[in-house]
């Protein structure tokens, strides 16, 4: 009989003993799932920071002139172009944002005077001030040459001072607003280059302008620019 409440009491023990410790892991679990959402719930993701919608371009001014398409044949340069419509190498620079007259390809489209339009002449690119030639130490304008005749015009170009003159963004004008922009070149001393109108291939003593037409004209008056715009020689073609 003793051996049965033994047994009994034994079997209450490991019962009572399995409902606690459910009883304590189920506290135990339910505190720690608490204990994450609380976290979860204090943290705070940042919000990505707006995106500025992109500023537009400003419009392009159109030129107050009529225009019209104008497609570049092969060996053509913005010289025959600007003859070909009455207008000059500067207006035709201006309407088409361009900075370089010798950077056409052919079958690029650009935009000229409309026939009969009267185009806006725009000031030289540099507007130089008239201003006497240096006598000394420069560059004089020696002689221009086949003057009206393109397979022989040229305008001759000599040292006055004794010196090496580098002539990149120097300028050549006439009366008619024709500009000639100089290359890369450079002039030594005591020597000369020429300026040829007609196209052709540049060497150290030779350039060419690339015009269609003869540019000089008896009695017109040639002026020659350094880069920063001041007059560095006046001729008179005889």
């Amino acid at each position: 009989m003793q051996w049965k409440r033994l047994t009994l009491y034994l079997l209450i023990n490991v019962v009572v003993s399995a409902i606690t410790t459910v009883v304590v892991l189920t506290l135990w679990e339910r505190a720690r799932q608490n204990e994450f959402e609380r976290a979860t719930a204090q943290t705070v993701l940042p919000s990505p920071a707006p995106t500025e919608a992109p500023q537009p371009l400003e419009p392009t001014l159109r030129p107050t002139i009529p225009l019209q398409a104008h497609q570049v044949r092969a060996g053509e340069t913005l010289g025959d172009i600007a003859l070909t419509y009455e207008t000059t190498v500067e207006v035709l620079m201006e309407i088409n944002g361009l900075t370089d007259a010798d950077a056409l390809g052919t079958g690029q489209v650009i935009y000229v005077p409309e026939q009969g339009a009267a185009p806006e002449t725009p000031a030289p690119t540099t507007a130089p001030e008239q201003s006497p030639p240096p006598s000394e130490g420069s560059i004089e304008i020696v002689s221009v040459v086949g003057v009206g005749d393109l397979n022989t015009e040229r305008l001759v170009l000599g040292d006055a001072g004794g010196g090496k003159h580098a002539l990149a963004g120097w300028q050549l004008h006439d009366e008619d607003g024709y500009i000639y922009v100089f290359p890369q070149a450079t002039l030594y001393q005591n020597g000369q280059i020429v300026v040829n109108s007609r196209a052709g291939q540049d060497n150290p003593l030779e350039l060419y302008w690339g015009l269609s037409e003869a540019v000089w004209e008896s009695g017109e008056i040639a002026t020659l620019y350094d880069a920063a715009g001041q007059t560095q020689a006046v001729y008179q073609v005889p």
